[in-house]
């Protein structure tokens, strides 16, 4: 009889330890690292590697639970959630400890209250929930990603491990057998997989993708195939080690992993996150899979792909896969193209040296000491784990704080012309969502420059339709703009209306509210982007075709803004950074080339109409040189997302620019107000 490990999970926990299941971490750990490091053209689906760790977390935790009932006839849940968290929360609260301050020293203290929310929804396990509520978008990003988004599937987990282990104690105290079990598990794991089918839309995937009732379904498959393991075992006559002893038996579970690695394989490499189907059914079937090798693994160990699985640096790899999983992203993001000079495999190798190197230490100096209980060994679970959480969450709440005192305004800031006279200017101002917050940060001096404005941005609606973009690497749907977030999504329509307006209808309507004397339009960063066009073909402002099409749409946008005898300035559009991909390259979407073409745009449009419409040369004000800068003269300017404008100083974007914007808007209104006939 081969000797029983202590998995630390319980003292005397009838639990065979499977040291292919080791390397089945570490073969799931690797395609998240691909994934996340750029390599998505090579395994797009690597993202699924979350759902092995689903289904080896499913299995494991059902195979205890089940064993302690069949050794004691019981469940003793307390001491069950006091082993999980100490399994999982010391190398939590150190990565949380280690994000909170590397953020505050070098992400400056701008990025520290955002992460506010992260590290404390991450510390109590509701990290899924607070990114569905914060529009957090797993496959695409519009701007800097917290570096502890991956955390959502720690969240998930630990609610199954709380929520489960209650649901397998009232079914076995009720039937005392497992067959009962058996069907709950496999129902919940149907019923996951059906509510997530239906639920899912296209280009909206974050809620069923980062929801516990959705994705619930890889842990289910998991729970299931333990409670079918253990039913085999007791109905089965097993060898050494609850092994199965039939030779063809063996050769039958042998050739289930075999198809279970190849459709495991096949499944990473042909799904992506941009298909409808993999919420449709490729997630579960991803997580049958994986069953297909943790089951064989489990029983038939002898097998060649349970063999492969053992391979001794794959389970030395697994065995820290946890703690490389909390700490491969940050250094993703941490580790840049413009620290290291460095791209592609270069860079993922660096990066994955550094996390793994971290992750080490973290298994072998916090991890594994403190599970075993060789460190503070007379603190009992029920005092360490409050302690360690109120420490945690203290400690993230002072490292996140921000300054009471308001930073000075330089004085070198541009000085306002002298206080104009005579009624306010109406100006009406549109666009997309950087119009929304230039607008917003110029309100506060909208009374010293003697205008009236009137915010009319649109949320992801410029002057361009289309249904979907491509923003960073994904394909998303355009989001639904107008007030609330309603809307017809994708075409830059919103409400009131059959279905919605569209941009122009709805600027119609502003103007006939507002009476503008003159209407500002800033658009730029959807018009550079790829995205469809009306028909549903692919384009770019690279074309010329689609060069051709804006050219329209901005005459529209003239004729519309003029219509009713306004002014209309054209601002240029400002230059975008978004960040890096994955692999260090800088993103298309922010490409100097795409913007330039807009603003070329802009300027001949402009020139077909002297004498109604202005270029307002934005660009050349927050982008000196045609290079990006967060800040001017210490003021910062640009939202940590490299697109909006700041607007919550002051100092914020507006003590820079509304000196130097405001003023021309005054002057043509005042034009149109001295040349308007008496009475209007």
């Amino acid at each position: 009889m081969a000797p029983r490990r202590d998995t630390g999970e319980r003292p005397g926990a009838a639990f065979e330890h499977v040291p292919a299941l080791d390397g089945l971490r570490a073969v799931a750990v690797l395609a998240v690292l691909a994934f996340h490091g750029g390599l998505t053209g090579a395994l797009p689906g690597g993202f699924l590697g979350v759902d092995t760790f689903f289904v080896l977390s499913g299995f494991l935790i059902t195979s205890l639970l089940v064993a302690e009932w069949a050794a004691r006839g019981s469940l003793d849940l307390g001491a069950f959630w006091a082993r999980r968290a100490r399994r999982l929360l010391p190398a939590l609260v150190l990565l949380l400890v280690g994000v909170a301050i590397w953020t505050r020293l070098f992400a400056g203290a701008t990025l520290a209250p955002e992460l506010r929310l992260d590290e404390l929804s991450t510390l109590f396990y509701v990290a899924n929930w607070h990114f569905i509520a914060a529009g957090s978008h797993y496959f695409v990003q519009t701007g800097p990603p917290s570096p502890l988004l991956p955390t959502w599937s720690l969240a998930v987990e630990e609610q199954f491990y709380l929520l489960w282990p209650l649901v397998v104690l009232a079914v076995l105290r009720r039937s005392r057998t497992l067959w009962p079990l058996l069907g709950v598990a496999a129902t919940g794991a149907v019923a996951s997989a059906l509510e997530m089918a239906l639920l899912v839309r296209p280009g909206a995937t974050t809620r069923v993708y980062f929801g516990t009732d959705t994705h619930a379904q890889s842990l289910l498959v998991g729970a299931t195939a333990a409670v079918a393991v253990a039913l085999w075992r007791q109905h089965h006559r097993a060898g050494r080690a609850g092994h199965v002893a039939s030779s063809r038996a063996r050769r039958l579970l042998g050739g289930l992993a075999l198809l279970g690695a190849i459709g495991t394989a096949l499944l990473w490499w042909r799904l992506s996150a941009q298909d409808l189907w993999t919420f449709q059914g490729g997630i579960g079937l991803a997580a049958l899979a994986s069953a297909a090798v943790i089951v064989p693994a489990t029983l038939a160990p002898a097998g060649l792909v349970a063999r492969l699985l053992r391979w001794s640096p794959l389970r030395a790899l697994g065995q820290v896969s946890y703690a490389l999983y909390l700490w491969h992203y940050p250094f993703d993001l941490w580790l840049t193209h413009a620290d290291t000079g460095l791209f592609g495999w270069p860079l993922l190798g660096v990066r994955t040296a550094v996390a793994l190197l971290v992750a080490t230490a973290s298994t072998l100096l916090v991890e594994q000491p403190l599970r075993a209980g060789r460190l503070l060994r007379s603190l009992r679970a029920w005092v360490l784990g409050p302690a360690a959480l109120t420490a945690t969450a203290v400690l993230v709440v002072a490292v996140t704080a921000v300054p009471v005192s308001a930073a000075p305004i330089p004085s070198a800031l541009p000085r306002w012309p002298p206080t104009p006279s005579g009624p306010p200017v109406r100006v009406l101002l549109v666009g997309d969502s950087v119009a929304l917050t230039l607008g917003l940060t110029l309100l506060p001096y909208q009374g010293r420059a003697d205008v009236a404005i009137s915010d009319a941005g649109l949320l992801g609606c410029g002057v361009a339709e289309g249904n979907l973009i491509r923003l960073h690497g994904q394909v998303d749907q355009v989001a639904g703009p107008g007030p609330g977030g309603t809307g017809a999504p994708g075409t830059c329509r919103v409400p009131p209306g059959p279905g919605g307006e569209t941009w122009a209808a709805y600027w119609r309507q502003r103007m006939a509210q507002v009476h503008p004397q003159v209407v500002v339009l800033l658009a730029g960063r959807w018009e550079t982007l790829d995205r469809t066009t009306p028909a549903g073909r692919w384009t770019s402002i690279l074309d010329p075709s689609y060069q051709a099409y804006l050219r329209r749409m901005l005459q529209q946008a003239v004729q519309v803004a003029t219509g009713q005898g306004a002014r209309m300035v054209i601002e240029t559009s400002p230059c975008f950074d978004t960040g890096e991909q994955p692999d260090g390259a800088p993103w298309p979407s922010d490409d100097p080339r795409r913007v330039a073409l807009y603003n070329q745009l802009v300027e001949e449009v402009a020139a077909e109409h002297p004498g109604t419409v202005t270029v307002q040369h934005l660009h050349a004000l927050v982008c000196p040189d045609g290079r990006y800068e967060a800040s001017i003269d210490g003021v910062p300017i640009r939202e940590v997302d490299g697109i909006h404008f700041t607007y919550q100083g002051p100092p914020d974007a507006g003590t820079v620019l509304a000196p130097l914007l405001l003023p021309l808007w005054y002057r043509l209104g005042a034009a149109v107000h001295l040349a308007a006939p008496a009475g209007r």
